[in-house]
């Protein structure tokens, strides 16, 4: 595997050292999925908010989450998933599932679905951690190589970490104590 330098560099001049939170190890918690605190994570682009009820609705009836979203293990910045994760904070849940990914690696890559926004892995992490956000789908995410796995988090589970009870099943993806390491 390639390493991006460009994302490096930009994480090493930004921080000083090559991720946000120093607890978080690329080559351990990436390509594994982790239930996450929402306010943890950086959104990089806006959603549209008919989308967003649709979302909300569908983990209502089905009372799971199917997939969980993608984020850059170095920035906890959202790859995939922006309506799920904007579903999740109007239901008020606290934790959301999320495969962890090493955006620096290139097995991720990213691709401008709009002509007149470019797109490249800086500018989304610059984005999300600037606290800005790009128009609702500008940007695409390939994935050689991986696949996240469907992971059927129930919201009781979801709904039990937020409120800091033990998950009350015992298939639930593990909880990432980001909280204990936030600056």
């Amino acid at each position: 595997m390639v390493v991006e330098q460009d994302l490096l560099q930009y994480l090493i001049s930004r921080f000083g050292r090559d991720r946000l939170y120093p607890h978080l190890d690329p080559k351990r918690h990436s390509l594994k999925t982790f239930l996450v605190p929402i306010d943890a994570l950086h959104p990089h682009e806006d959603v549209y908010s008919d989308l967003v009820r649709i979302v909300e609705e569908d983990l209502l009836v089905s009372g799971y989450v199917k997939y969980p979203i993608i984020v850059d293990v170095r920035t906890l910045t959202i790859l995939d998933g922006h309506h799920r994760y904007n579903a999740f904070k109007r239901l008020g849940l606290r934790y959301i599932p999320a495969f962890l990914v090493d955006y620096a690696e290139d097995y991720v890559d990213v691709y401008p679905l709009r002509k007149d926004i470019p797109v490249s892995k800086v500018s989304i992490v610059s984005t999300a951690l600037n606290g800005a956000v790009y128009p609702p789908k500008t940007s695409r995410h390939v994935y050689i190589g991986i696949a996240p796995q469907p992971t059927y988090t129930p919201l009781d589970i979801l709904d039990a970490v937020s409120l800091g009870k033990p998950s009350p099943r015992a298939f639930s993806p593990p909880v990432l104590h980001i909280e204990d390491w936030l600056d």
